[in-house]
């Protein structure tokens, strides 16, 4: 699997890539706390959590997968920077959460040994968008992959942006509510959209909360 951030790199070099990110602090994506659509759906619409184990592939500094994490789910932040994987789990550390609640791990998302029981629930946010776009397709199968018939991959859609001028330009790339459905409806059923979820203040109509189930 070759990583794209505009051109082929290697995964070495995609990581040199986010990693550089880290160490000089510029993580622009890094809003500090759990994205509000998330807390949303799961607090104030009550949307139902399964038990068994979970993902979130992208974790940066773990934020949602800590938010996630309760008793009979266990949730596991995947990011291939060593340094946001470190960061992730000091906070977890700080917060006092134990690492039987939420774990973090340097992964490859592409190419990570799959659990027998896979994955019941999964979060997907700034991590579509921060591939290249000849890589969805990709992205797409390997949920399919991962999840187990039935789970639930939370997908928060982010940048939907108005300007012309955006498109193509990244990461993160534009998306599409349409950037979801070419990749997922082969595997995948659309169960829960809204187009009005609470947004972070700079994303105001930047973002969509779906979730789709594992056919």
């Amino acid at each position: 699997m070759a990583y794209q951030t505009g051109s082929e790199v290697s995964a070495d070099e995609y990581n040199k890539i986010w990693s550089g990110a880290w160490s000089t602090g510029t993580t622009r994506w890094d809003k500090g706390d759990v994205s509000p659509a998330l807390r949303e759906l799961i607090e104030d619409k009550q949307w139902v959590l399964p038990s068994g184990q979970g993902i979130v592939p992208g974790c940066g500094r773990g934020y949602d997968a800590m938010f996630l994490a309760r008793p009979g789910l266990h949730m596991v932040g995947a990011d291939l920077s060593p340094l946001a994987v470190e960061a992730a789990s000091k906070l977890r550390d700080d917060k006092g959460i134990s690492s039987q609640l939420v774990s973090f791990a340097v992964t490859d998302f592409f190419n990570f040994k799959i659990p027998d029981e896979k994955y019941q629930v999964a979060y997907d946010y700034t991590f579509f968008c921060a591939i290249h776009p000849s890589m969805r397709a990709d992205w797409g199968a390997r949920y399919a992959q991962i999840m187990s018939p039935g789970g639930h991959l939370i997908a928060l859609m982010y940048p939907l942006q108005k300007a012309e001028e955006a498109r193509g330009r990244g990461p993160p790339f534009m998306v599409t509510e349409d950037s979801y459905h070419d990749v997922l409806d082969n595997n995948f059923e659309l169960i829960h959209i809204d187009s009005n979820c609470q947004t972070h203040d700079t994303r105001v109509g930047e973002e969509i909360i779906t979730v789709w189930r594992r056919k």
